[in-house]
């Protein structure tokens, strides 16, 4: 039965239109993860469950709108989530290398620095006003008073115990007091006179100064006693003072903050430490500044006394939902960074800076997997700290120079979050495959899908999922036949009559590029054409490579006819990708034959332009072609085939059918149609299959035809399973409805080859005869043309030989001869 072309109906799906409201402005938005049931189950699943292990990794392709429905999701479900604690880190005064890490109700973190900012404020005052005041220097005057009469008193008794033996108590510079003799009329002895003494008197002034000399180191050991208790007093009574000054001031933080144990207790590190180093406040104008403060925004505190928040969240808006675009290690885990001033290197806990954990903490992170497997580093931090369930700072200088640089050692943080990982297919298999920490870091994976079926129900759901496009860009409303060309090039783009697209990237470009036309119009309100128009757009922006392919073939640079006959000569079709675009266009494939052994050679593979599928392809129609027409012999030719001005390689086995069709009309000397184009794979039995790109190989062809001249005999033959895929350009269908293109749809190799060829197949008689004006005639015939030959051949070298032995002198039977 001959195969009948196909009807317009069947190259193009139209949308329903009574699926869809008449303008988007009357359609409700919808966004609730469209055509992703899998997904949805997958992340639903995920965030209820409380264990370990259940972080997400989201798998589809880039431009499905995978971070913006699942972001929609996780804020939604956070808007009912209790909200994230405040974080901050304190001093240690024990151990300064040891921040503490200290938990707040959500919003207290500010509250907290504050009131720590005004108490730091109120007790530097009434310290400074406190000592200056005349009461306390009365009472510190009054013990250096004691002290001075102390000491004087003492010196006295010892000047008079030295006056009785005839020495006296001077001052010498240095070396404090000490005694020398003096003469009777009680002055100092020079050397002279006292070498004028008698030896015996010299003698005894001797003994009496080493004597007085030794008395005087232990009042002097005495009087350093004395000294050292005074400034106990003195600072046992800067300490009650200082005591009785900021205790109130400290209660009324208690007070405020009473609630929170782990900061009372700070709060009474902080108050001693204030009391033991009061000295830091009284004498803060005149030593050097804290070379960390210098660098805060509140530089009139010592850093000692601030506080670091690193994270706050509001109470009132539920948990954090994070999305981290630059996650590098340090932006993830946090760092603490490290000030230089006058030369020296220094940091403490204010300058402990949160990542991204910290701040999506108790609530939701999301991350693209292949940005954290691009920074050094990342990936190991964020799976150390989803297994030990903290985060733990750590300094990439010390892990990567093995440096002994001394830094700070703060409390872990406790982690409670969900992480999301946003990848594609490749990413995530090959985290399977060289990670194993996956499975369990990772346990649910949520799989996106490209497309979704294309049915009344989806449709409408697609026209909700476009108005909530188009109110989200607060773009002009889009009419009813708007959204049916939406519908049905997002079916193109699916490559499929009976799906429709997912890629919500390509979706929001193509609205924003149709509200751009309706705009410029002045519309009030966006039409087909302008969507129209809008593709249009698309196509001439990226069909600059297309144009040079026409142009080749315009001026004939590129070899094509598309009319007439040609043996072992015909068009396949192909798909060319340029970087954002493909198209489709014919390639010449040429098939010459010659007597030989039954080889066919394949000139792409031979000199290593064709791929491993397009080698499968020719072997796939060699035994095809062995099998039918060389069942009962051998068949006696040799063929080659090559892609005609191909300079970039070829794969696939989309041309399978075009090469037999070509390679059976060199044997049989049949002309190949030229008007007619073909694609399609096919196995050994001769059943035709899919190919892809099927939409691009047709007006592809029809393109290369409109510029040769369209004659009304051109078409395609494609395989009957692409005929769903059909979603032709609105050119193409005008061509095949008025009649000047035409589209045939088959399932086996016979069929291909009839229409090709223009000659039925034929069938045997009962001699098993073809007729002569059918393929299988041609080619049989000239099969055994060539079986002929090599008969010939062997024969004249069998008659020679057995000449030979004649005149040898041996008698040859006419059997053996003729054998």
């Amino acid at each position: 039965m001959p195969v009948k072309p196909l009807t317009v109906d069947q190259l193009y799906k139209p949308a329903h239109a009574e699926s869809l409201p008449a303008s988007t402005r009357r359609a409700k938005a919808f966004n609730d993860f469209l055509g992703q049931d899998r997904a949805r189950e997958a992340v639903h699943m995920a965030l209820a469950m409380p264990h370990d292990g259940y972080n997400i990794f989201a798998v589809g392709s880039n431009g499905l709108g995978k971070r913006t429905m699942i972001k929609r999701l996780l804020q939604e479900m956070a808007e009912d989530m209790p909200p994230a604690s405040d974080w901050c880190y304190l001093n240690n005064f024990v151990d300064p290398r040891k921040p503490m890490a200290l938990q707040l109700p959500p919003g207290k973190g500010a509250l907290l620095q504050k009131a720590l900012v005004k108490l730091w404020r109120q007790l530097s005052r009434a310290i400074l006003t406190t000592f200056q005041h005349e009461a306390y220097q009365g009472r510190v005057e009054g013990l250096k008073g004691e002290l001075s009469s102390a000491q004087q008193e003492a010196l006295q008794d010892l000047a008079l115990e030295g006056e009785k033996r005839g020495l006296k108590l001077v001052l010498r510079t240095p070396g404090g007091h000490g005694f020398s003799p003096v003469n009777d009329k009680g002055e100092v002895m020079n050397v002279e006179e006292f070498n004028t003494l008698p030896q015996d008197e010299q003698d005894k002034r001797k003994k009496a100064m080493v004597d007085m000399e030794e008395r005087m180191q232990k009042l002097a050991d005495k009087l350093g006693k004395l000294e050292e208790i005074n400034r106990d007093q003195v600072q046992k009574l800067n300490e009650e003072v200082a005591l009785a000054t900021i205790k109130p001031l400290f209660q009324r933080v208690y007070d405020q903050f009473n609630d929170l144990k782990p900061f009372t207790d700070y709060l009474d590190a902080y108050q001693q430490d204030v009391v033991d180093n009061i000295d830091l406040i009284l004498n803060a104008h005149d030593s050097e500044q804290d070379a960390v403060a210098s660098v805060t925004s509140d530089n009139a505190i010592p850093s000692r006394y601030q506080v670091n928040v690193v994270v706050t969240h509001n109470p009132k808006k539920g948990a954090p939902v994070v999305f981290e675009d630059l996650p590098t290690h340090y932006n993830l885990m946090g760092h603490v960074e490290q000030v230089t001033y006058m030369g020296t290197v220094a940091t403490d806990f204010t300058l402990i800076r949160a990542g991204s954990l910290h701040r999506a903490n108790g609530g939701f992170l999301m991350l693209e997997a292949e940005q954290v497997l691009e920074q050094p580093y990342a990936w190991q931090g964020l799976k150390r700290a989803l297994k030990s369930r903290a985060i733990k700072q750590s300094s990439l200088e010390q892990m990567l120079t093995l440096t002994g640089t001394i830094s700070l050692e703060p409390d872990p943080i406790p982690l409670h979050l969900k992480v999301v990982l946003l990848g594609d297919p490749e990413t995530f298999y090959l985290l399977q495959e060289y990670d194993p920490e996956i499975q369990q870091l990772f346990k649910i994976r949520a799989d996106f899908a490209g497309v979704m079926p294309r049915s009344l129900e989806n449709e409408q759901r697609y026209g909700h999922f476009l108005a909530d496009c188009v109110a989200k860009e607060k773009l002009l409303p889009f009419d009813r036949s708007a959204l049916m060309s939406l519908i049905e090039e997002s079916a193109r783009s699916a490559d499929d009559q009976h799906k429709l697209s997912l890629h919500a990237a390509s979706v929001g470009d193509l609205l924003r590029e149709a509200h751009f036309w309706a705009k410029s119009e002045e519309a009030k309100q966006v039409t087909a054409r302008h969507v129209r128009l809008a593709l249009d757009g698309q196509e001439r922006r990226r069909g600059q490579l297309r144009e040079y392919y026409l142009e080749d073939i315009a001026h004939g640079t590129q070899l094509l006819t598309v009319d007439g006959g040609a043996v072992g000569q015909i068009n396949g079709l192909t798909v060319i990708h340029y970087a954002d675009s493909e198209f489709g266009m014919p390639s010449r494939i040429t098939v010459t034959v010659h007597h030989g052994g039954g080889e066919v050679l394949d000139i792409e593979r031979t000199v290593d332009m064709g791929g491993p599928l397009h080698a499968k392809g020719v072997l796939i129609f060699s035994s095809y072609l062995k099998s039918r027409f060389g069942r009962e012999r051998p068949l006696h030719f040799s063929a080659s085939i090559a892609f005609e001005q191909n300079y970039g390689g070829v794969d696939g086995d989309s041309a399978t059918l075009a090469e037999l069709v070509a390679l059976v009309s060199a044997i049989s000397g049949i002309p190949v149609l030229q008007g007619m184009g073909i694609t399609g794979s096919m196995n050994q039995v001769g059943e035709v299959q899919p190919i892809g790109g099927i939409n691009a190989k047709i007006e592809g062809f029809f393109a290369a035809c409109q510029l040769k001249g369209i004659s009304g005999k051109q078409g395609v033959v494609m395989p009957v399973q692409n005929v769903r895929n059909l979603m032709l350009r609105p050119d193409v269908l005008a061509a095949v409805d008025q009649g000047q293109f035409v589209i045939y749809a088959i399932s086996k190799a016979e069929e291909a080859l009839e229409l090709m060829l223009g000659m039925p197949m034929g069938q045997p008689d009962s001699k098993g005869r073809y007729p002569d004006d059918s393929i299988t005639g041609r080619v049989l015939k000239q099969l055994k043309r060539w079986q002929k030959a090599e008969r010939d051949d062997h024969g004249e070298g069998v008659g020679k030989k057995n000449k030979g032995k004649k005149k040898g002198g041996k008698k040859g039977s006419d059997k053996e001869a003729a054998a």
